[in-house]
């Protein structure tokens, strides 16, 4: 496209949205048809030109924070209103809040640690960049799959590295392996040793909880047969950073776990900030076991899915 079709581009686009004019009367100013009007503006936005942000009023749920904070004994917890009823604009909010919040908690020579997927994707792609001094990132559960699936975490580390100006320690390896021995044998390898000792000494860990399912990432990546995992799932509730939980936020399956690339889940209950990202009413129970296992301090959840685990709370309280 030549200068002056992108100079009278970017001139309409700013007589309509930065000077408030009809399209009428930017068609009458600049002598063209308020069809080539129409045109450009709309070609102004696919070109990425103009860029429309809608600034959402801020939630309203204090009351409902506060009593899960009570409850649950959480040191933050941020709940979104669920308003255009799609999962995926949601969970980008929700996103964006921990994002926000995460910019601030992060400090000078601090290690995050960082689970892989679909909201870890999200997240990394609303990142608020402050620049730091000496900040580590490592992955804090292997993710390599054995099928083509695309789990997100060479992305998830890059943004975060770029994000706080620090460096990223990878584990290039498998969520789960066939056995014990293998697992054994594989974290005895000098990088993989090095990336699972630094994890360890995390400050801060982000991750989601994952829920059950046959959709779900773990099951798609081909770890498992589908009888396999539906024996699992008997005790199961979902997981964190690849460990089976059950109702009580403890491991469901000691011989699986043990086939686990990951930071162990007793170490990763000792980080001092868990920040927990979760959108949807399916992770509902897995959400509460979770804050029963002591592996949630902040947490960011929209609104239906906030009131489930109070539901489900409740019932066990009876």
């Amino acid at each position: 496209m030549d200068q002056y079709r992108t100079n009278l581009i970017v001139r309409i686009a700013k007589l309509h949205y930065e000077l408030g004019m009809s399209q009428i009367e930017i068609a009458k100013q600049e002598h063209l048809s308020t069809s080539t009007v129409s045109r450009l503006i709309k070609l102004a936005s696919e070109l990425g030109l103009v860029k429309i942000t809608i600034v959402e009023p801020k939630h309203s749920f204090t009351d409902l924070e506060n009593l899960f904070m009570a409850r649950f004994h959480l040191k933050k917890v941020t709940i979104l209103s669920d308003i255009v009823e799609n999962q995926g604009v949601l969970l980008q909010d929700v996103s964006q809040a921990a994002a926000e919040d995460l910019s601030k908690l992060v400090t000078d020579h601090c290690t995050i640690g960082i689970a892989w997927g679909r909201t870890l994707t999200t997240l990394s792609q609303v990142l608020v960049p402050v620049k730091k001094k000496g900040v580590s990132i490592v992955q804090l559960n292997g993710g390599v799959s054995r099928v083509l699936y695309d789990a997100g975490y060479t992305t998830a580390i890059r943004s975060f590295v770029d994000a706080f100006n620090g460096d990223g320690y990878m584990l290039p390896a498998p969520a789960i392996v066939s056995n014990a021995d293998i697992a054994k044998s594989i974290q005895t390898d000098q990088f993989i040793h090095e990336s699972l000792e630094l994890a360890k000494r995390c400050d801060i860990a982000v991750y989601s909880i994952g829920a059950i399912g046959h959709d779900t990432a773990l099951y798609k990546m081909g770890y498992f047969s589908t009888e396999f995992y539906d024996h699992i799932v008997e005790n199961a509730v979902g997981d964190v950073c690849s460990h089976f939980i059950d109702i009580n936020g403890k491991i469901a399956d000691e011989e699986l776990d043990s086939r686990v690339i990951a930071v162990p889940l007793s170490i990763i209950r000792t980080i001092p900030n868990k920040v927990v990202i979760a959108v949807g009413t399916e992770k509902a129970q897995s959400i509460l076991s979770a804050i029963h296992g002591q592996l949630v301090d902040y947490l960011y959840i929209d609104q239906p899915t906030a009131r489930k685990v109070l539901q489900l709370s409740n019932k066990i309280d009876m």
